[in-house]
């Protein structure tokens, strides 16, 4: 049986990884805030001693990863999946900086250089493809993180204090070289540039 042309075995195991993954984050949510590290022995051994899953978690993360799958499915080659490994890695994260983030009003630096990272290797993994959305996306790490810094700084001018953290400017930052799409900013930059030049009959390809 096939659902959006993926055998419902696929779907099965992914959300099985899902509620693997979502019990990672929970163990995640506590360990950042107290600069421990995430996979570590104790995941196996602490962890198994004061077992307390977070059904919450691990439901969303399970339907999150059914849903990215359906919706991006499985292709023939590496370069093809990449936009579903990207956000299967991409969702945990966000949803493990929202937790943390809601309880204690910090974002763990740990999380925004990971998000940092993986960005860098997608960046370059798509840029086997085309060279062009590797600088797209670094282009869109800048932009993020150069928008939100000088919100911060502007903020803390006009009004003494910090209108938004600096770990808010980092997250952003990161998310930006993941969430860049070369594709459709290049669309939208298009259509700006004709919609500014149409009187003056300019048209940009």
């Amino acid at each position: 049986m096939y659902i959006n042309d993926v055998h419902i075995a696929y779907y099965f195991i992914v959300a099985i990884l899902g509620l693997f993954v979502g019990e990672l984050v929970n163990w995640a949510n506590k360990r950042l805030p107290e600069y421990k590290k995430v996979i570590s022995r104790e995941f196996f051994t602490e962890n198994r001693l004061e077992f307390k899953p977070n059904y919450i978690l691990m439901i969303l993360t399970s339907v999150i990863y059914v849903t990215l799958l359906y919706v991006y499915g499985i292709k023939d080659t590496i370069i093809a999946n990449l936009d579903l490994v990207k956000y299967m890695i991409l969702a945990p994260m966000l949803l493990s900086v929202f937790v943390i983030d809601y309880k204690l009003q910090i974002i763990p630096n740990r999380l925004n250089l990971s998000l940092f990272e993986i960005g860098i290797i997608f960046a370059f993994l798509y840029g086997l493809s085309d060279v062009a959305i590797t600088i797209n996306m670094l282009f869109g790490m800048l932009a993020g993180g150069g928008i939100f810094l000088l919100i911060t700084l502007v903020g803390g001018l006009f009004y003494g204090k910090e209108a938004m953290g600096f770990g808010d400017v980092k997250l952003m930052g990161a998310l930006r070289i993941i969430l860049w799409t070369f594709k459709y900013n290049c669309h939208y930059i298009s259509v700006i540039l004709n919609r500014s030049n149409s009187k003056y009959n300019i048209i940009v390809d």
